[in-house]
C-alpha cells in the first residue's frame, strides 16, 4: 500500500519562492465526482488557504445539475441567495500536478461561511460521517476502486461536435487482456502509469478491456478518505492527459447500448481501529469472520434499496445486463464474477468486490453507503450470507438491482436504514437532487430513440 506523497508547506514555500509553483488548484469533490473550486496565485493561497478562512464560493456548486442549472435544494436556492460556503484547504492532499509543472493541487473541504461546521451534504462530509459512525465500533475500512473508461482516437472538440456519434475508438477489434493492443495503447497509457503516482494516485495495473477502446487501471488500496479522493483525482488527471493527447475519454457507464458498460468495482476490508489488524479472515463461514460476515450481509440487504448510490444517472441503469459481467444479481460469490458481492484473497488480503458500481459512480457516497450498509448487518447481527454456487444471473430466488433510476429511487426513498445512517438533511439532498435528474429526462428530453420510432410512424 502506497502513501500519497504530500507536499509540505516548507517544501512548497521553497518551490513557490523558486517560482517552481506559481498557481494553486483549491478544489472540492462536488456531487459528480467532480473537482471544483478555483486557481489562486500564491499570495491568494496564502492569505485565503493558509492564514485566511479559506475560499469562498457559492452553495450552488452542490446544488446543481451536469449542466450547471441550480437546483432548489435547501442547502443553495433563490430563498437563501445561492450563500457562500467556504472552502478550506485538507493540505494534507496539497501535492504538485504533474502534466501542470508550475501548478499545485488541495483537496478542500466545504464549511459554513458563519460557523465552524462543515456542510453536511458535501461529499466528503457525507464519507466522514459513515467513518465516524465505524470508529464507534472500533473500526477502519480500506477500499480501491478498479475503474474502466473509454478512449476515443477523435479530439475531445471534434467530439463535441460530432455529438459523441460515430467517434473512432482506439482499438479496431476486442482486445480483453492481449497484449499486442496493450503496447499500441501504450503510448498513453504508460503517461496514466508513470504520471498518476506522482500526482499521488499510485497504479497497480493497467489493461486493454473487452469493449472497443476501452481499458482497465486498478488503483492501490488505501484507507477509505484518501482512497475516495485518489478516485477523485485519477478521473481529473486521466481527462487533462486524454485531451492533451487529443484523445476523447468517457466514464460513461454505458457509451453505448450494443457495447459493453464501463464498471468500478468496490474492493473493501475491515480493520481493528486498535491492533490495526484485518478484522475479516476466519477460517470459518467460507473465510469470513462472524463480524465481516454480517457486514458482508448488511451489503446484500440493503443492495437494492441503495443503488441509487452506486448508479446515480439514467444511462447507469443501462449497464445492468446479465451476461455483461455487471452486478445485477444480488448474490455472494466466492471468486465468481456473475455474482454482485465476490469474495476475493486470503488472510490480510481477504476482502469482498462490490460489482454493481459503474465508472460514473461518486466514490464518496458509494463508499459511505457501503458503510452504511454493512454497519447495519453488524449492529443487527445478521448472520453470513451463503455462497452462491454457479451463474447467478439464471439462479433460482437471486433478486436483481434495480433496471431503472424510477425503481431505485423509489426503493431509496422508502430506506429507513439510508435516512437513520446519513440523517435527515443529507437522505433529503441525496433524494432531492436524483429526483431532479430523473425529471430532466422525463419531462424535458427528446431522444434518438423517441424521434426513430414515432417520427414517421404515429
Amino acid at each position: 500500500m502506497s502513501t500519497a506523497p504530500a507536499l509540505d508547506l516548507d517544501r512548497f514555500e521553497e518551490l513557490a519562492a523558486a517560482g517552481e509553483i506559481t498557481t494553486v488548484v483549491c478544489a472540492a469533490p462536488d456531487p459528480y465526482g467532480r473537482l471544483v473550486g478555483k486557481r489562486l496565485t500564491i499570495p491568494a493561497f496564502r492569505s485565503l488557504g493558509l492564514d485566511g478562512s479559506g475560499i469562498n464560493a457559492s452553495s450552488f456548486i452542490f446544488a446543481v445539475d451536469l449542466e450547471m442549472n441550480p437546483l432548489d435544494l435547501p442547502v443553495s436556492n433563490a430563498a437563501n441567495g445561492w450563500v457562500d460556503i467556504r472552502l478550506v484547504p485538507d493540505l494534507s492532499t496539497l501535492r504538485r500536478v504533474p502534466w501542470e509543472p508550475t501548478a499545485a493541487l488541495v483537496i478542500c473541504d466545504a464549511y459554513h461561511m458563519d460557523s465552524d461546521q462543515p456542510l453536511a451534504v458535501a461529499p466528503r462530509t457525507i464519507l466522514r460521517a459513515q467513518l465516524e459512525r465505524a470508529a464507534q465500533h472500533g473500526m477502519s475500512f480500506k477500499f480501491a476502486s478498479e475503474l474502466e473508461f473509454y478512449l476515443a482516437a477523435t479530439p475531445p472538440r471534434e467530439a463535441w461536435e460530432l455529438g459523441y456519434q460515430n467517434l473512432k475508438m482506439l482499438s479496431d477489434y476486442r482486445s480483453d487482456y492481449q497484449m499486442i493492443q496493450a503496447a499500441r495503447d501504450d503510448w498513453f497509457i504508460e503517461r496514466i502509469r508513470n504520471q498518476m503516482p506522482e500526482f499521488g494516485v499510485p497504479i497497480e495495473s493497467s489493461k486493454p478491456e473487452w469493449g472497443l477502446g476501452q481499458q482497465e487501471v486498478t488503483l492501490d488500496y488505501c484507507d477509505t478518505l484518501e482512497m475516495a479522493d485518489r478516485h477523485v483525482l485519477f478521473k481529473y488527471g486521466v481527462k487533462q492527459l486524454a485531451n492533451a493527447a487529443d484523445l476523447t475519454v468517457t466514464f460513461m457507464a454505458k457509451p453505448k447500448i450494443d457495447e459493453v458498460g464501463s464498471s468500478c468495482h468496490l474492493h473493501v476490508s475491515m480493520w481493528s481501529d486498535d491492533s490495526g489488524e484485518s478484522l475479516c479472515w476466519s477460517p470459518e463461514h467460507h473465510g469470513m469472520s462472524d463480524r465481516f460476515g454480517s457486514f458482508v450481509a448488511g451489503q446484500l440487504h440493503h443492495a437494492a434499496d441503495i443503488s441509487l448510490m452506486f448508479a446515480p444517472t439514467i444511462n447507469s441503469y443501462k449497464r445492468f445486463q446479465p451476461d455483461q459481467f455487471a452486478g445485477t444479481a444480488i448474490a455472494l460469490g466466492n471468486d465468481n464474477r456473475s455474482c454482485a458481492f465476490r469474495l476475493v484473497g486470503t488472510g490480510p488480503a481477504f476482502r469482498v468486490e462490490n460489482r454493481i458500481p459503474g465508472a460514473d459512480v461518486n466514490p464518496y457516497y458509494a463508499y459511505a453507503a457501503t458503510i452504511a450498509a454493512g454497519l447495519d448487518g453488524i449492529e443487527r447481527e445478521l448472520p453470513a450470507p451463503g455462497i452462491f454456487d454457479g451463474n447467478a444471473w439464471t439462479g433460482s430466488g437471486v433478486t436483481t438491482v434495480p433496471t431503472a433510476l424510477h425503481r431505485s429511487l423509489d426503493l431509496f426513498a422508502e430506506s429507513k436504514m439510508a435516512r437513520t445512517a446519513f440523517g435527515d438533511e443529507v437522505f433529503e439532498h441525496l433524494l432531492a437532487s436524483a429526483q431532479s435528474e430523473l425529471e430532466a429526462f422525463d419531462s424535458h428530453t427528446v431522444t434518438d430513440w423517441e424521434s426513430r420510432r414515432y417520427y414517421e410512424r404515429v
